[in-house]
């Protein structure tokens, strides 16, 4: 059983630069008869995670944490800092990763430690100068409650090394390893064990925007990363509009040798500026939503406590419909929002509406306007070849023909609870 909600937005920004590529330029997209400015859905999300304003969505619980650098920094580092023992930490902690992340690169086949990595590299990784071990080679995403596990796990494990071997730190290193190995190596057990299951138990705290937007992580005990919300790459519903922007820098302290003769600028550069309005379009499965915040399987959602899906959905509408990406805040103030939105429920695999604007929107006064009716006739016409109706709720600031009456975003709100609660009860 699938139950989607599909957010479509039309906003303006006039002379801005949101979205650059690798030469500095506006990131663009051929599309229909013409090229179109464009940007990118991890520049969308990178932003709506980040806001912290009014109807912020890490406002609604936990957030992820990012990084390279999460099991230093979040792990090893606080548990040294109460105190214990760094070399034990930061075996703990490598164990850990080598389990959560389906990683070899420091267990030979049997998953014991291999040599070049089981001597000083673990007792000295606290050290100053030393090469850090635990610095993973990509972004992995972790919940914070996930990171309370983790730090609980090598607490536990330090516990009973101490237990054995007390304070004294004269124990033979290699001791400790076989030690460790023989604890750890009960992780790796089929489900049923307490400590595997213990284990795969992490992946029920990812935090709220990974259990919307996912997480790359091969590992099989943290697979439960599938993304709930599509995010779709925003473009213009017409051709791009760009112009280069010729700026200089004055030196404002001038070489008084020159008697004030010196003149031109102390710096000289171009950059590029682009208006728009762009279409921007997002699928969020709810039933996956649910499963990732509650740690419940998909097919069980509707049992499952919606609270916090819909106070994050709820936040998410205004989100998307007010949040702008802030390149180039100082010298552009890109504030813009959503002039139409219209979102829509139902059980039909989803569809974007970017295909109204294959053939590209004349650039008039009433470009908005024009849009509008360009999607609202897409939409009649694929209603009508397909038999099929979604549920639908907009709001606009434009005079024009909707394909459904015209609300608040307040009241789109209140309808994608009321929708979803209704749905989940029937």
């Amino acid at each position: 059983m699938s139950k989607f909600l599909q957010f479509h937005t039309l906003t303006p920004y006039s002379g801005v630069l949101l979205n650059r590529d690798d030469a500095g330029f506006a990131k663009t997209l051929p599309f229909g008869n013409a090229k179109r400015t464009r940007v990118s859905s991890q520049c969308l999300k990178y932003h709506w995670r980040k806001y912290e304003g009014k109807h912020a969505i890490r406002d609604a619980g936990e957030m992820s944490i990012r990084s390279r650098r999460t099991f230093r920094k979040k792990v090893a580092v606080p548990l040294i800092n109460e105190d214990y023992p760094a070399g034990l930490v930061y075996i703990g902690t490598m164990s850990v990763r080598c389990l959560l992340l389906n990683e070899t690169s420091y267990l030979d086949s049997n998953n014991r430690y291999l040599k070049k990595s089981s001597t000083n590299s673990f007792f000295e990784a606290g050290q100053e100068g030393e090469r850090d071990i635990l610095h993973t080679d990509q972004v992995v995403v972790f919940g914070q409650a996930e990171i309370r596990q983790i730090k609980n796990l090598i607490r536990k494990y330090i516990a009973e090394i101490r237990g054995e071997y007390g304070e004294n730190e004269a124990v033979d290193k290699k001791q400790i390893l076989d030690k460790s190995h023989k604890y750890w190596k009960e992780y790796y057990k089929p489900r049923g064990s307490k400590k595997a299951d213990n284990l795969r138990g992490l992946r029920n705290a990812m935090g709220i925007d990974a259990a919307m937007h996912g997480r790359m992580v091969t590992s099989d005990v943290l697979a439960r990363g599938n993304a709930a919300v599509h995010v779709a790459h925003a473009i213009t519903t017409h051709a791009q509009q760009r112009e280069d922007d010729y700026f200089t820098a004055v030196d404002d302290l001038l070489d008084e040798d020159t008697g004030g003769e010196e003149s031109g600028s102390a710096h000289l550069n171009t950059k590029q500026l682009t208006s728009g309005l762009f279409y921007n379009y997002v699928v969020v499965d709810v039933p996956l939503l649910v499963s990732n915040l509650e740690s419940c399987e998909r097919s069980e959602w509707t049992d499952a406590d919606l609270d916090l899906a819909v106070e994050v959905l709820r936040r998410f509408l205004h989100t998307l419909a007010t949040v702008s990406p802030g390149a180039k805040l100082s010298s552009t103030a890109p504030y813009a929002k959503a002039e139409f939105i219209m979102v829509e429920s139902g059980d039909e695999q989803p569809r974007t509406l970017a295909n109204s604007f294959k053939k590209a929107v004349p650039l008039t006064e009433n470009v908005t306007e024009d849009s509008i009716e360009r999607l609202t006739d897409y939409v009649d016409r694929m209603d009508g070849m397909y038999a099929t109706e979604e549920d639908r709720i907009c709001a606009t600031t434009e005079e024009a023909d909707l394909p459904a009456p015209n609300a608040t975003l307040p009241d789109i709100a209140d309808w994608i609870e009321t929708n979803v609660t209704t749905y989940a009860s029937s």
